[in-house]
């Protein structure tokens, strides 16, 4: 009798842990897909200043040729001119 009543000890024990380790489980699954939720946010948001960086990246980039074509047409525009005064 004595031996039938440790097994079952033993055996509620066992059961006891293994349900403690399942809810322990549940809840680290649950932290984990908190934490995914996040890191998924924060990629989203990393994503879209990245988008927006490019956009302005592009828009810096084509004020600048714009800027160089100004001042090589206004550089070319000097040239004639002191060309045109070095004839009179």
């Amino acid at each position: 009798m004595r031996g039938v009543m440790k097994r079952v000890a033993m055996g509620s024990l066992a059961v006891s842990l293994v349900g403690l380790a399942g809810c322990a489980t549940n809840g680290d699954i649950e932290r984990l897909e908190a934490e995914m939720a996040r890191v998924n946010s924060t990629a989203e948001q990393a994503a879209a200043d990245a988008a927006s960086a490019k956009s302005d990246a592009a828009a810096a980039r084509s004020a600048a040729e714009s800027a160089a074509q100004s001042a090589l047409e206004a550089t070319e525009k000097l040239d004639r001119m002191f060309k045109k005064s070095m004839y009179k």
